[in-house]
């Protein structure tokens, strides 16, 4: 027997996000929680100024924080969904600051951070390169002279063919859930995701079923790099899936790095 119930975007997701999350890099590909924190410790280390104050921009249930904290990190995090930062808080206890916020809006001080980061291509909801454009400008306010926003984007290739090509379904025991992607724009993919979460313990038959559907948009290199440009951005590196490697036409994540001038934003 199932019942139903409807819920807001990550709202039914986020019960099981990790488990989900586990179920995307062993499908889709995406670099774990330990590989994700490794590059971004490498690459801060590599750009040659310390990073002590970091923001995780939609932190989710703060897996990346986590880690960050434990390598002694002082960590900030911001996410839209309150389901979501009720389980980081649970994750991390009352020491870190969580922040309810929606993009673009980052009610932090100016030059508050040395480095901003944004894991499991939470921007790849972002409408357009004007959208994009306002992120990277509130990002890069705070941000300090010289700070990197290190972010991963679902790529084209993973949007229309590896991922969005296909019907995914799986069945976990005390959740299933179906994914079917559709294309009715080139621009973006359209992903309804249906959950089936057992409810009444182990022996129970009850499910509730709850829906959830999730725009994501195509940010292909030259809209990223325009936006970071007139964001104010010195430089835009894009790589392959948290790797040295540059990305390429197959690549599934677009890893970005763009490095803050050290001047003011441009106009």
């Amino acid at each position: 027997m199932a019942t139903e119930a409807r819920a807001p975007m990550y709202g039914a997701i986020a019960e099981i996000y990790d488990r989900l999350d586990d179920w995307i890099v062993a499908t889709w590909h995406e670099q774990p929680v330990p590989a994700r924190v490794a590059f971004l410790r490498t690459r801060w280390a590599r750009h040659g100024r310390p990073v002590r104050d970091v923001l995780d921009v939609c932190c989710g249930t703060g897996s990346v924080l986590h880690a960050l904290a434990t390598a002694g990190y002082r960590v900030t995090g911001l996410d839209r969904s309150p389901q979501m930062l009720g389980l980081a808080r649970r994750r991390l206890g009352d020491g870190v600051p969580l922040i309810e916020a929606a993009l673009p809006d980052l009610p932090l001080p100016d030059a508050a951070m040395d480095a901003v980061c944004s894991t499991g291509a939470a921007l790849s909801y972002t409408p357009g390169e004007e959208e994009l454009t306002g992120i990277l400008r509130a990002v890069h306010r705070v941000l300090r002279p010289g700070g990197t926003f290190l972010f991963d984007v679902l790529s084209r290739h993973m949007l229309t063919e590896h991922a969005g090509r296909h019907v995914w379904a799986a069945d976990q025991g005390d959740f299933a859930f179906l994914w079917e992607f559709t294309h009715p724009d080139e621009r973006y993919s359209d992903a309804f995701y249906t959950q089936f979460l057992r409810r009444g313990g182990a022996d129970s038959t009850t499910y509730e079923r709850t829906g959830e559907q999730h725009r994501l948009y195509v940010l292909d290199h030259p809209q990223v790099r325009r936006a970071a440009e007139r964001a104010g951005y010195a430089h835009a590196e894009v790589l392959d899936n948290y790797t040295d490697a540059p990305a390429h036409p197959h690549t599934l994540y677009d890893t970005w790095v763009l490095t803050r001038d050290r001047g003011g934003m441009r106009p």
